[in-house]
């Protein structure tokens, strides 16, 4: 089916213009169409005919409830030149830039790793670890960092997070993401969503669930990299983990951390899981708290090329034995 990108402008010349110019181009793969308004824009969407939508700042409400959970990139049209970012187009570049913006954008989208941080050894240290790491990545690019532990601490004292963002998921409300932007606690590289308010908010969560989260915040936003704590081996965790990239598996160094480590692959492999245990990249964490855990976090974005990579990939090597490390960063 031949995709759209719809534009819906106050200047109707402007929009006509630029409408005849991308449809003049021969390598742009898309029709681009002008609406008089969001009204019909909508029926398309809903028939999955929409690539993207331009348009002007004023609509930027009535638009987000279009792409909200959807793979729809949504580009609105400033009269500031300043206020160029990931889905924001001054209305004065030249044709051809807007042009490179639409094709660049769905590049961009795919190359949008999920991380995902899980310790089957438990432990209080293991959401301390999975920030650190997030703010070790926020060193190359912003940074989406979500907790999914049940009883986290960081960020609590904000007031609203997790759980109120899952409820708009379970609820598929239309204003997802301009939600999730009043969520966000800011630092530098890093954006942050708090833990939930009560551990039975994780309850009932499915992959489908992470998959609409991710791809509204993959769609509007533009992260280097999303890094989630995945917290425990529950059915949230399950879901959670089936929508990771890759997952960074910290090994503690004593004897009963490397026992669990074992128990967890042998467990793994025996369930059928291959797909997730070709994800698993293990670090080890060396020493006393808490500089071992920076040492680990370290370690763990030294080798980024590995993790932060296109596509979901994952390690070749699946069948390393029970004692030996998964695509791991030690040898």
């Amino acid at each position: 089916m031949e995709k759209i990108v719809a534009i819906i402008d106050e200047m109707p010349e402007y929009a006509k213009h630029l409408a005849v110019y991308l449809n003049g181009r021969r390598n742009f793969p898309y029709r681009a169409v002008v609406f008089p308004d969001v009204t019909e824009v909508r029926q398309y969407a809903e028939n999955d005919a929409v690539y993207a939508i331009l348009a002007e700042e004023r609509l930027e409400k009535e638009v987000l409830g279009i792409v909200a959970g959807t793979e729809i990139k949504l580009f609105l049209i400033s009269e500031t030149k300043n206020a160029q970012s990931a889905t924001c187009l001054y209305r004065y570049n030249s044709a051809r830039e807007i042009e490179r913006r639409l094709i660049q954008e769905n590049v961009k989208e795919k190359e949008i790793p999920v991380i995902g941080f899980f310790s089957p050894a438990g432990g209080a240290e293991g959401e301390l670890l999975s920030r650190k790491i997030a703010e070790r990545f926020g060193a190359s690019g912003k940074v989406l960092y979500l907790s999914f532990f049940p009883f986290g601490i960081y960020g609590r004292e904000c007031g609203d997070g997790m759980s109120e963002l899952l409820f708009y998921v379970k609820q598929k409300k239309a204003e997802l993401y301009s939600y999730f932007c009043t969520l966000l606690q800011k630092a530098d590289g890093m954006d942050a969503v708090g833990p939930v308010r009560w551990y039975t908010d994780l309850q009932g969560i499915t992959k489908e669930d992470i998959e609409c989260l991710l791809r509204c915040i993959k769609t509007n936003s533009g992260y280097y990299a999303v890094v989630v704590g995945v917290g425990q081996s529950d059915g949230a965790g399950k879901a959670v983990l089936a929508c990771c990239d890759k997952v960074i598996v910290p090994v503690w160094e004593t004897e009963d951390g490397q026992r669990i480590q074992q128990e967890f692959l042998r467990q793994l492999k025996e369930c059928g899981e291959a797909k997730l245990y070709s994800r698993i990249r293990e670090i080890t964490v060396r020493g006393a708290f808490p500089a071992a855990l920076s040492e680990a976090a370290d370690e763990a974005v030294r080798k980024e090329g590995e993790i932060v990579g296109r596509g979901s990939g994952g390690n070749t090597q699946t069948d390393t034995g029970t004692a030996g490390f998964v695509g791991g960063f030690d040898r």
